[in-house]
């Protein structure tokens, strides 16, 4: 299919500005401003405990069997204790009884409440 021709009766090309009319060259701008890499966002520093002491200890038995869904992160965020710590209070709670499994597994652990409390 050739190419369409301009039609003498409208005058030029249609949407086009003539550059001598508008005042700007036709060739391009100016340097364009290099773009700057963002520092991206900074999360703020988790400062969680690393050895039990006597109140965080008393929490975990008296709060944790209360929750309905206990993971290795739940442990961790609302104790403020390091994960290793939470995986250790797991295995401690499953065998006293107080928790029961749901899914156990390598990649995550999940724990219920315990018979008693249903």
């Amino acid at each position: 299919m050739p190419p369409k021709k301009a039609d003498p009766k409208k005058g030029g090309a249609k949407g086009k500005a003539d550059p001598k009319k508008s005042g700007k060259s036709s060739s391009g701008g100016g340097k364009a401003k290099k773009k700057k890499w963002s520092k991206g966002k900074v999360r703020e520093k988790l400062n969680n405990m690393v050895m039990w002491d006597k109140a965080t200890r008393d929490k975990l038995l008296a709060d944790v069997p209360k929750y309905k869904v206990i993971t290795t992160a739940v442990i961790s965020d609302r104790l403020k204790v390091n994960g290793s710590m939470a995986r250790e209070a797991l295995r401690a709670l499953a065998a006293e009884g107080l928790i029961k499994p749901v899914n156990v597994n390598a990649q995550c652990k999940i724990y219920t409440r315990g018979g008693a409390q249903d």
